[in-house]
């Protein structure tokens, strides 16, 4: 064993008994609290025991996947969350600098007044603030270091609520990180990161699409009651002429391309 991976089997160890079982995504409170073994880590992550275990003292290679999945149980910070990518070799994504980007004050404002979802994403599509409709409607939104291009690409609940996936929100996200990558090196670690998932691979290498933006499409989208039927939204997108930097997105109510006389959403 390497004494990395006894340094980081200690620090994943400790981090874990920051944490109750109380504490994690969806727990119930009322089930009470308790320690977060790796017993508990390994049910949350759905793999065995044993598995877990030789993730954490080094003996089997972590996924991409299962470091953002540790770092969300565990709320890790950043910095953290960069040491456990480099720790297994793995593409560390740009969204976990530890210099947060300077959001004005005025854009929170513009977002919350909002009547729909909305956003704010950064240069890696790494999502820096939300209004309280989007946490609403898409609750991933609201995760640390929650990133457009990763949770809607990957399967999760983000990819879970993108209604026809493969043909509607695939090809334009693939299509815009295709083009950011070519002029943006540090895009290169998302590519590699959402490409380790086979879906998204056998996309990626069969497309050739790209394109500068995909604001302005209507795409379905399961939203809080409206499940199992999804409803329509025209992802739209905006740079503030004084901070061009960051985008403004919205997901706005609108009207199926199948049926243009009537309007879904809300």
């Amino acid at each position: 064993m390497r004494d990395t991976d006894a340094d980081m089997s200690t620090l994943l160890k400790r981090w874990r008994a920051r944490r109750s079982v109380a504490d994690l995504p969806g727990a119930d409170p009322a089930h009470g609290g308790g320690p977060v073994t790796q017993a508990v880590m390994a049910v949350q992550l759905g793999i065995s025991e044993h598995h877990y275990r030789r993730l954490e003292t080094g003996r089997r290679p972590m996924s991409s996947d299962v470091i953002a999945e540790i770092s969300r149980l565990l709320t890790l910070h950043p910095d953290e969350q960069l040491a456990l990518y480099r720790w297994a070799g793995r593409p560390a994504p740009p969204l976990l600098s530890p210099i947060a980007p300077d959001v004005p004050g005025d854009l929170r404002d513009h977002i919350d007044r909002l009547p729909f979802p909305a956003l704010l994403e950064g240069p890696d599509f790494g999502i820096i603030a939300y209004n309280r409709r989007a946490a609403r409607a898409c609750p991933w939104t609201a995760k640390p270091g929650a990133n457009v291009m990763v949770d809607l690409l990957l399967p999760g609940p983000g990819r879970d609520q993108c209604a026809q996936w493969e043909e509607h929100w695939a090809p334009p996200l693939l299509a815009q990180l295709r083009q950011g990558a070519l002029v943006n090196a540090a895009l290169r670690a998302i590519v590699d990161r959402v490409c380790e998932d086979p879906q998204v691979r056998e996309l990626w290498q069969r497309t050739a699409d790209l394109r500068r933006h995909a604001y302005g499409t209507v795409r379905p989208m399961y939203l809080d009651g409206w499940r199992p039927r999804p409803a329509w939204v025209r992802i739209m997108g905006w740079q503030p002429l004084h901070e061009p930097s960051l985008r403004v997105i919205t997901g706005e109510p609108a009207t199926s391309p199948l049926d243009p006389g009537r309007t879904t959403g809300g």
